[in-house]
């Protein structure tokens, strides 16, 4: 007979260590959905396309749905519901978003009061620490306030948030923002992520650069240069880049001899000089770096 000190005994402890030590975490990749909310009404219609984060309560997203209707500041009663031919289960507004809309195509119903609004998933892609927690990226129609995106926008950042990216921009871009209300700049900078180093490898020269610009020394030129220098970093290509200027200057209130609108080309043409030092940096032109480094560049640019 084989005697009990003689058998193999495992220690507990070390087992549960052991187990502990091999198990794998998972880590959920932190998410941004694009929904396209709408509300029909047999007199008018309401849509609005709304970006938030997968992280988001019902609660919370029920507040940002308020804020993008312009939603009446009663209490009147609401609830979600999950899609169904027939009204579906109502979802307990502690529940995460995640669990209901996570993939393109998935549905939930929103009623306030006696409306109803669907919200349905139109895209999904990551998001970082910079990405804004919720933002209005279009619309059309209004129940009692005409559709505003500047000011949807405005309140759904908060004031807070406005005041903390405002003190991180270079004076010049703040002074912009605040002369003209285009306070939709704001999650344009928080995504941008400002704070975040320089990564590309000629950061010091690109710097020695940067701190020349801009070279325009008329009012109107220097409001051309960073009003381009908000549209270059929307990074969306030629035309869109214009438009931002355009619709900048705009609101700053300068415009061609005739008195029309500036075109984006002729906002080029006022800050030519600057446009040619950020091309010689990759930052702009034919030449440019990749969208990576061109960031870095403008982070660099825009920052106090």
């Amino acid at each position: 007979m084989v005697g009990l000190m003689s058998l193999k005994v495992t220690d507990l402890s070390q087992a549960r260590a052991k187990r502990e030590d091999s198990l794998v975490t998972l880590k959920r990749e932190p998410l941004t959905v694009i929904c396209q909310v709408s509300n029909v009404r047999a007199e008018a219609e309401a849509h609005r396309q709304i970006g938030f984060s997968d992280a988001f309560t019902f609660a919370e997203l029920h507040r940002v749905l308020e804020v993008s209707f312009g939603l009446p500041d009663e209490d009147s009663p609401w609830h979600f519901y999950e899609h169904r031919d027939a009204r579906g289960c109502r979802i307990d507004p502690e529940h995460q978003v995640s669990e209901f809309l996570w993939k393109e195509g998935d549905q939930v119903d929103y009623v306030w009061g006696l409306w109803d609004f669907s919200l349905v998933v139109a895209e999904i892609y990551p998001r970082d620490t910079g990405t804004p927690e919720a933002l209005c990226v279009g619309g059309s129609g209004s129940f009692l306030v005409p559709f505003d995106l500047t000011a949807i926008n405005a309140e759904l950042t908060g004031q807070e948030t406005i005041d903390e990216v405002l003190n991180i921009v270079v004076p010049p871009v703040r002074a912009i923002i605040e002369r003209t209300k285009l306070f939709d700049f704001v999650p344009l900078l928080q995504a941008l992520d400002l704070e975040r180093p320089e990564s590309t490898d000629n950061a010091d020269t690109s710097r020695a650069g940067l701190d020349s610009l801009p070279r325009e020394v008329t009012s109107e030129g220097q409001d051309a240069f960073w009003s381009m220098t908000l549209g270059l970093s929307c990074m969306g290509g030629h035309e869109l880049t214009n438009s931002v200027a355009e619709a900048t200057m705009e609101a700053l209130g300068w415009v061609a001899d005739d008195g029309a609108s500036l075109s984006g080309e002729e906002i080029r043409e006022l800050c030519a000089a600057s446009l040619e030092e950020l091309a010689a940096m990759g930052a702009y032109g034919a030449d440019a770096l990749a969208p990576v480094d061109r960031l870095d560049i403008y982070r660099a640019l825009l920052r106090r």
